[in-house]
């Protein structure tokens, strides 16, 4: 059996999100802020306690106002249910799937559905205000909102209480009460926290190891541990018990002999007893308390480094081994065993290289197969892992279908209130053609997926554009007081031929993109032949043909793209940038190159009396450029140059703050062109 898809309502940032789960591992990415630890949070809070417990900051912002509106329906003597209703509550769903011959065990309580072809049942858990306590929650409260909830941070942990319900998936009016016990016989939870503190040498918490392998020693004396488990754990608790006995025997000789030394003092006396000692030894203590790993050195018989003085990301991998081997241990061991195993791992990256990043996230499945394999008989281990991660060398190793991108955005128009939205890449990319899907996947797994964590993406034509844009960024800011620079932006190298292909995955993940790429003007009775704007009627790029023309059928010509508004240029969260006159009415370069020199005539001494002469002289001088060196020597050697007028445009709009495309640019152009020009 397997958690097939779960659904959050009102905690934290997920207000409402669903989110599909994969049979092995399910990637979750996005921005810092996104919502991933909360959904971690969420889990751990279900079984935690012995009933789940929440506090008012836990509920979504966005659900705030419905307190107060409840409290004003019940001032109003509106009907308990009314009120009930308008109360926010905290609730989570869990759709479980079961094969239709698989021994139902612990979640037999949890089916209630009578069709025998059903095989899923519903786990719904809701943390509501309890019954008969509306009157309680809302008594002798002040007028003010400030004392309304103030007083409703102390009264939500006491009047509210988690509810356990089984659902029927086919009826929703028919439900079944049960305990948070049974919820936690049926699924069980493990957590392997980012480790941020193993380079604490001052932490008491530093030989975290040593506490593993205290809770391994647990499991093996579990009930339901196998047979050579239950017999290592017991040679160690005889070879405790030796060590006992000698202290014992060694310690009350000593004491003995200490006898002449009371005596000077009167002790003992007539009825004074004799001093005895009995040292009490408790393994699971010595594992967790008084034992450290260390690593061996060069010599077997000399010193050994301490467990803080390996590598922090070989402790951190140690580290995420042995707690999977624990809770794998946990689960194995339980009695009786919960259908269904979910563990979060939360960035794991954390002091890892990008190489054994990457290894990692390709071996979990191994893993898992090994210890079926070696400690469980070969018996199948549930366990479905979802993993929390900022690393792009994680991401590129999972497949689209195993990546849900969790995503922040206001919950409604004009709001300040955010919200996560989670999307299903597996369903968000189905409607793309297998080429075009296969091609995305490759390249950002050759490339990187920084698109996936990124504030926005300038997907641009090829290499100098790549090195150059950082400068004229940082350039942008100067000239404008703006901080572009320090927004998390990706700069993808993609091609003007192949920029298009990304236009649906930017769209699907909202990510605001400024796609900046060349005219390439060419004459319409031969495709393949550079030609000068001015004597060209077509564009052969295929990213700015289908901007203006997606089936391809009727490619709008030179004077249409040039006669193009900046609205025409905006489409949802992208926006395209090709040249055009770096001044009214002057020539317009074609590539990179040439619109380069345009904007910047003096420095490559372009001094024609007409646009035509200015537009062959930069055609010439273009000609001869070598693109890596031009992009060098203008991004590093000499940086001062203006920015040409279509990448200016491009950068006004991508550093706009607010995400509605249709409002005004937020950063206006200069008064005056740039002096340098």
């Amino acid at each position: 059996m397997k958690i097939r898809s779960l659904s959050v309502q009102n905690f934290r940032l997920l207000e409402n999100v669903e989110l599909r789960l994969e049979d092995d591992t399910t990637l979750i990415v996005g921005r810092n802020n996104c919502g991933k630890t909360s959904l971690t949070e969420l889990f751990r809070r279900l079984l935690a306690d012995s009933s789940p417990r929440f506090r008012l900051e836990d509920f979504s912002l966005g659900a705030h106002e419905r307190f107060w509106e409840a409290r004003e329906l019940f001032q109003s003597n509106e009907e308990e249910n009314i009120v009930r209703e308008r109360l926010p509550a905290i609730s989570i769903s869990l759709n479980v799937e079961y094969a239709a011959d698989e021994e139902l065990g612990t979640l037999s309580d949890f089916v209630v559905d009578l069709n025998d072809a059903c095989t899923t049942t519903k786990i719904v858990v809701t943390y509501s205000v309890g019954p008969g306590k509306i009157a309680a929650l809302f008594a002798e409260l002040g007028d003010g909102r400030r004392d309304f909830f103030r007083a409703l941070r102390e009264r939500v942990p006491k009047l509210f209480e988690a509810r356990v319900e089984a659902e029927d998936p086919n009826d929703a009016t028919n439900t079944k009460l049960l305990e948070s016990a049974n919820l936690k016989a049926v699924l069980q939870f493990g957590f392997i926290n980012a480790q941020r503190a193993l380079d604490d040498a001052s932490n008491k918490e530093k030989a975290v190891l040593g506490k593993v392998f205290e809770r391994l020693f647990t499991s093996a004396s579990a009930a339901g541990a196998g047979t050579d488990d239950q017999a290592r754990a017991e040679t160690l608790k005889t070879a405790v018990e030796g060590v006992q006995t000698q202290i014992d025997t060694d310690f009350n000789d000593q004491l003995g002999a200490l006898a002449p030394t009371f005596a000077l003092f009167g002790y003992p006396g007539l009825s004074d007893p004799q001093l005895r000692t009995e040292t009490q030894l408790d393994v699971q203590q010595l594992l967790s308390n008084h034992t450290t790993v260390t690593y061996s050195g060069p010599d077997p018989e000399g010193i050994n480094l301490p467990e803080s003085y390996n590598g922090l990301g070989s402790r951190n991998l140690i580290f995420i081994l042995l707690k999977l081997f624990e809770l794998f241990r946990e689960f194995t061991t339980r009695q009786p065993e919960s259908g269904v195993h979910l563990i979060f791992i939360e960035e794991p990256e954390a002091h890892l290289h990008p190489q054994m990043q990457s290894v990692f996230i390709r071996q979990l499945n191994r893993i898992r197969a090994m210890f079926e394999g070696t400690y469980n008989g070969g018996n199948r281990w549930p366990v479905q892992f979802v993993v929390t991660t900022h690393s792009s060398h994680i991401a590129n190793e999972a497949s689209f279908d195993a990546m849900r991108y969790f995503l922040a955005r206001p919950r409604e128009v004009g709001s300040t209130i955010l919200s996560t939205r989670s999307k299903d890449l597996r369903t968000g990319l189905s409607g793309e053609e297998p080429e075009k899907r296969a091609f995305l996947h490759q390249y950002m797994t050759l490339t990187r997926c920084d698109l996936l964590f990124a504030d926005g993406a300038v997907l641009v034509e090829g290499t100098t554009e790549r090195l150059i844009l950082p400068a004229a960024i940082g350039k942008f800011d100067v000239l404008n007081g703006s901080n572009l620079g320090g927004k998390y932006l990706s700069i993808m190298e993609v091609g003007g031929a192949y920029a298009h292909l990304f236009y649906n995955l930017v769209d699907f993940l909202d990510l605001r993109t400024l796609v900046v790429t060349d005219l390439d003007s060419v004459d319409a009775a031969d495709n393949r032949k550079k030609r000068k704007v001015s004597e060209g009627t077509h564009s052969s790029n295929a990213s700015v043909n289908r901007w203006f023309d997606p089936d391809g059928g009727n490619n709008p010509t030179l004077p249409e793209l040039l006669a193009k508004a900046d609205g025409d240029k905006v489409q949802g969260c992208r926006r395209i940038a090709y040249q055009v006159p770096h001044d009214e009415g002057d020539a317009c370069g074609r590539s990179f190159e040439d619109a380069f020199i345009l904007a910047n005539p003096n420095k490559f001494g372009v001094a024609g009396q007409t646009a035509a002469d200015r537009e062959t002289q930069a055609w010439d001088i273009a000609k001869d450029v070598k693109k890596s060196e031009f992009a060098l020597q203008y991004a590093i050697n000499d940086t001062e140059w203006a920015i040409p007028r279509y990448i200016d445009q491009g950068l006004r709009w991508l550093g706009r703050v607010d995400n509605d495309a249709a409002a005004p640019d937020a950063i206006e152009p200069p008064a005056e062109e740039n002096p340098n020009a």
